[in-house]
């Protein structure tokens, strides 16, 4: 077995397969516009690859796609050190060939590919099959909490100090705290608006609107969010609450932003950071999440992820 990445006809090819997996919504034809609109986002032209696990004979076993994206080191007087992880999406083998360990042994070449890359930190993925199968290849599971906000009449700019849109990405990055730890993700202004760009595409098969802010921001505190794939929410992507009233401000922000689109109720993931802050939220709720289960593997031996590693919604694929 050999691993090649694909070209682009043997993307449309796996995406003709894949459909029955991830295509919900949507017609067969739909998910092919949806997967190549995908990947002609600028975020995707440069940092993703699709990966094919092939027998010697050149039978295509199984695929994956991955995503670069920027993580950070310490150096012992505290400075960053900026590197390359990569975030894996999309593993998949037919029915017809599962059993016999290909994913298992597309994720370990891919790591073995990964680990070459001169900048590489670590690997990242968001399992929806428990943690077993990517256990055999490294890779340890983080706690996996969300919480979950009903909607709220009223203007989501009232209590708040500004609310963001999608041309404010950047800016609102930089206001927000890095973590103080060992190493970290960070994602890029790009990488968030490709979520956004998700949400352009299933508005309509939704029954909802898309949201006119992508986040707001309060005293020194700063939180994006928006409609970001199959399910009627609004998600929250990044969120740095300095206080319980500017996390209290922030969220009430998100729940009339949920009211006025149409969407169900706003969700956010827990992180380290906002543990403490999230349960003074008046009227949300945590819950087990439901799939999405992050799991990361180092690339390099002097790359220690903490065992409450941060990983915003903004990260995943």
């Amino acid at each position: 077995m050999h691993l090649v990445p694909a070209t682009d006809a043997q993307k449309v090819q796996r995406d003709a397969l894949t459909f029955s997996e991830w295509g919900k919504l949507l017609t067969p034809e739909e998910y092919i516009v949806r997967e190549l609109r995908l990947r002609s986002h600028p975020w995707a032209l440069a940092d993703m690859r699709t990966w094919l696990l092939c027998s010697d004979e050149g039978t295509v076993l199984a695929s994956c796609e991955t995503f670069r994206t920027d993580s950070f080191r310490r150096a012992p007087d505290g400075a960053l050190l900026p590197g390359d992880s990569f975030a894996i999406a999309s593993v998949f083998t037919e029915e017809r060939l599962r059993g016999h360990g290909h994913a298992t042994r597309l994720m370990d070449l891919l790591a073995s590919e990964l680990e070459r890359q001169p900048r590489a930190h670590a690997a990242l993925l968001f399992s929806d099959v428990g943690p077993r199968i990517y256990a055999r290849s490294g890779y340890r599971e983080l706690p996996a909490w969300d919480w979950h906000l009903p909607p709220s009449p009223g203007a989501p700019g009232e209590g708040v100090d500004s609310l963001l849109c999608a041309s404010d990405l950047g800016p609102a990055l930089d206001r927000m705290r890095r973590p103080e730890l060992p190493f970290f993700f960070w994602p890029t202004p790009s990488q968030l608006d490709w979520h956004l760009e998700r949400g352009r595409i299933y508005v309509d098969r939704l029954g909802c609107s898309l949201p006119e802010s992508a986040g707001a921001t309060v005293g020194a505190s700063t939180a994006l969010w928006g409609l970001v794939g199959r399910s009627a929410e609004l998600t929250v992507l990044m969120f740095d609450a300095r206080s319980p009233a500017e996390a209290s401000a922030l969220l009430e922000a998100a729940r009339r932003e949920a009211r006025r689109s149409g969407l169900s109720r706003v969700v956010l993931w827990e992180e380290p950071g906002n543990a403490s802050l999230l349960p003074l939220v008046a009227g949300a709720s945590r819950v087990a999440r439901d799939g999405s289960l992050p799991m990361v593997r180092p690339l390099r031996p002097d790359v220690h992820p903490p065992a409450l590693l941060p990983v915003p919604r903004g990260l995943w694929v």
